[in-house]
């Protein structure tokens, strides 16, 4: 599945995968370690959901698994996110557009 940029609630969040599993989660996590460079700064890891932070473009996102929702990034700061958040989402997802994590 090609990343997908939608507006959430007034934030842009990129759907990495909507029918992933942990599995696909970690492989999403090395891949943009490995083709972005980026390194995670907090991890939570819930029974049903994982939320890792990193630093991209001077902004913190974050790549989310949820059961329910799939793999996706979304800005940390959500709703309050501005301009400046919302642009660094849509160039992850045009960074990511043919990427896979089958590749790492």
């Amino acid at each position: 599945m090609n990343p997908t940029l939608r507006n959430h609630i007034g934030y842009n969040e990129a759907i990495l995968d909507d029918t992933a599993s942990f599995e696909n989660f970690f492989q999403w996590a090395d891949l943009l370690a490995e083709k972005l460079n980026i390194s995670f700064t907090r991890k939570l890891d819930d029974f049903e959901a994982l939320y890792w932070d990193f630093l991209y473009k001077g902004t913190t996102l974050t790549l989310s698994y949820n059961i329910f929702n799939g793999i996706t990034v979304f800005p940390a700061l959500e709703e309050r996110s501005d301009y400046f958040e919302n642009a660094a989402i849509a160039e992850l997802v045009d960074q990511l557009k043919d990427a896979s994590p089958d590749e790492v």
